[in-house]
């Protein structure tokens, strides 16, 4: 932090200190070291926020980076006028996201200050009662810089803002006309900037009408409802955002029923937050809510396409956060028909990515390889490496790879994501503890053959850690990482029970978690839900290590008719159950020719779906070879033998080709996009139900 700020002062100090960056670094550290005067600064803090916005946003940086300054920063940010003003700034986001970063990691509670004080300035006292605050959501859970004006006036208002003494005063005088010109130059920038990173998420931009015919009281309580919640979701505080989202679709709801679109608009946004944060309660509310509402404007003719196509984005997401990949897929699909050239590269981003998950568990590569590239490629283009958009597009990338069996691939891509993450938001933040998450179960996968779990355990340690930081403990997040946790502990018992170690408590811990996240999950998705169905297969698998092989078979066989009733007979997960049970008919329970029926059965669902080359094939390959050396069945025996010695073959070759779906690296419009998704599609595209239905 001082390395930080003493580099700035020796670049202002060195070979060219009249130069407009040296003269502007010598300003800002001016300015706040001003703030560390003995003599009082109240009146300098208070006015701060009436400096240039470009120049405020670099102030209150360089004050997050002191720690004896961070009570006094937290103070000017909890102001909502200040904190509307440098939202809207656009580029001020990246810097502004840091700072609240910075002052969270530090304890300070910027992010409860400013959903509590939108909550007790917008509200009805009657609302304000309604309202759930932030703990009773968790436990649901289960604008332009001045530029011109007055030369002796600026130069007068930066030297009392910094304190400074009249022989730093000409130093400030000098770099006020860079000032100035830097602060046009950020102006025009903003305003360039606006078209490409508003709408959808952060900003209303396109999707909300103006808010020029309302009164300053409630343009200002939209505005910065809107802005306010979608920044605090998408940096990762779900809770904060949820009050203020709610505070606000209630106040519209009492004072603008008219008002469908900003509703619709804020409804989205809500939506994301809670399905994100895994509150579906509040979160189906919001649905249907919204389906209502998006249903009135259609027959209005007020088809807003990209607002549309976020709505059915959010509602994807909430399905598919729920595991219910049919509806997720189907509203994907209506998101891709809204979304066009008007939207956003925000919008389009995120709605190519979500489409793009929903293929990915539908077992649709082509189109989801399709989607997922150009998301990538356009928030690179747009946003850069080092944004958060950037991050969620790689992780996303990340899932694919892993489902189409490119693992080696998707460690890689997911590390990625994670230093995007970390770099953005830190250490201690829900979207870097998923991505932690993420990377420690593909490099379960990508070392189950090997048996060193180190970097698996120690990034899911940390998805953990981070949890139960962020989450109550009976939290279906948390229990995701417990999970993962689960698998390598059984993992990580299974290798030294082979060098002759008693592990059994790793095993009864192993227990434990799977337990644990399988009655949560039973409390929240109920019985017939995939989530709840791979709970009962990994315990199947634990009981089996464990020589409870009455235990496992129910297990296996419950986690087989629940995939097989949600997803049919032919999917993925209902492939991977059946191989479970397969292998513990072969190794433990001596039922070869039940062993033998769900081998063909896992091997046929694996070769419709990946080919030949499929990882998981080697297991099936092997336990049939096991099942007719034991039946005396020579003839089939040699045949999977050989089936076995090709399949190895290939993957050695596969090793050195590109992969089955290699990277797009063209650049497509959204119509071209749109054109190719919908002519790859063989399957009938399912219509969402009436709201009436819902």
């Amino acid at each position: 932090m001082a390395a930080r700020e003493n580099l700035s002062m020796s670049s202002a100090s060195g070979h060219n200190n009249n130069s407009p960056n040296a003269l502007y670094n010598l300003t800002l550290i001016a300015i706040v070291n001003g703030l560390d005067c003995k003599v009082t600064t109240l009146e300098r803090i208070s006015k701060l926020p009436e400096l240039p916005l470009n120049l405020l946003i670099d102030v209150y940086e360089l004050m997050s980076r002191r720690e004896q300054l961070m009570d006094t920063l937290t103070e000017e940010l909890a102001n909502l006028d200040v904190f509307h003003r440098l939202v809207r700034y656009i580029p001020a986001r990246s810097k502004l996201l840091r700072i609240v970063v910075d002052l969270m990691t530090n304890n300070k509670a910027v992010t409860r200050r400013l959903s509590d004080a939108y909550v007790g300035r917008i509200a009805q006292p009657s609302e304000i009662e309604a309202q759930p605050d932030i703990e009773q959501v968790e436990d649901d859970a289960d604008g332009v810089a001045n530029g011109d004006g007055d030369k002796e006036a600026k130069d007068k208002e930066l030297n009392d803002v910094a304190g400074c003494s009249s022989s730093s005063s000409n130093r400030i005088s000098i770099s006020i006309n860079y000032i100035d010109n830097m602060t046009k130059t950020a102006n025009n920038a903003a305003a360039a900037a606006t078209a490409a990173d508003d709408g959808g998420t952060t900003e209303p931009g396109p999707l909300a009408p103006s808010l020029d015919s309302l009164s300053t009281e409630d343009a200002f309580a939209i505005d910065l409802g809107l802005r306010l919640g979608s920044f605090l979701s998408e940096a990762g505080w779900m809770q904060e955002s949820i009050a203020v989202l709610l505070c606000l679709n209630e106040r519209l709801k009492r004072h603008h029923k008219d008002a469908l679109i900003l509703r619709v608009d804020c409804l989205q946004r809500l939506l994301y937050a809670e399905s994100s944060h895994c509150n579906f309660k509040l979160a189906q509310q919001t649905f249907v809510e919204m389906v209502q509402l998006t249903s009135e404007l259609k027959d209005m003719n007020m088809v807003s396409n990209p607002l549309f196509a976020m709505a059915c984005t959010q509602i994807s997401s909430m399905y598919f956060a729920r595991n219910e990949y049919n509806n997720s897929h189907m509203w994907s699909v209506q998101a891709m028909h809204y979304l066009d050239k008007s939207a956003s590269p925000r919008i389009a981003i995120d709605v190519l990515r979500q489409a793009a998950k929903a293929c990915v568990v539908k077992r649709d590569f082509c189109r989801a390889n399709l989607l997922i590239c150009q998301a990538v490629r356009r928030a690179h283009e747009h946003f850069g490496v080092i944004h958060q958009k950037y991050g969620d597009a790689v992780l996303d990338y990340g899932f694919f790879l892993l489902n189409v069996d490119s693992v080696f691939q998707s460690v890689k891509v997911y590390k990625e994501a994670l230093e995007v993450r970390r770099g953005i938001f830190g250490n201690m933040n829900f979207h870097v503890a998923i991505a932690h998450e993420d990377l420690s179960y593909a490099y379960y996968v990508h070392e189950y053959s090997t048996g060193d779990f180190s970097c698996a355990q120690d990034h899911v340690d940390k998805a953990v850690n981070i949890m139960k930081n962020l989450v109550p403990s009976n939290h279906l997040m948390l229990a995701s990482a417990k999970r993962v946790k689960a698998l390598l502990l059984e993992e990580i018992a299974l290798d030294k029970i082979a060098d002759g170690m008693d592990e059994e408590d790793l095993l009864l811990q192993s227990e434990q978690l799977h337990i644990f996240a399988l009655q949560l999950s039973l409390e929240v998705f109920g019985e017939m839900n995939v989530q709840t169905a791979k709970h009962y297969g990994n315990l199947g698998r634990l009981y089996q290590t464990m020589n409870r092989f009455e235990e496992a078979e129910s297990m296996h066989q419950k986690a087989i008719k629940i995939k097989t009733d949600l997803l049919g007979p032919h999917d993925y997960e209902v492939g991977l159950s059946i191989g479970h049970l397969a292998s513990l008919y072969n190794y433990q329970m001596k039922k070869f020719r039940q062993a033998e029926d769900l081998y063909l059965r896992s091997i046929d669902i694996s070769l419709q779906l990946f080919g030949r080359t499929y990882s998981g094939l080697e297991y099936d390959y092997l336990g049939l070879c096991h099942v007719y050396e034991t039946l005396h069945d020579f003839e089939k025996y040699l045949r999977y033998a050989h089936t076995l010695e090709n399949w190895q073959q290939l993957r050695v070759l596969n090793a050195t080709n590109n992969s089955s779906y290699p990277p797009i690296e063209e650049d497509y419009s959204i119509d071209q996009v749109k054109e190719e998704f919908f002519s790859m599609s063989e399957k009938r595209v399912l219509e969402p139900p009436e709201s009436s239905k819902n």
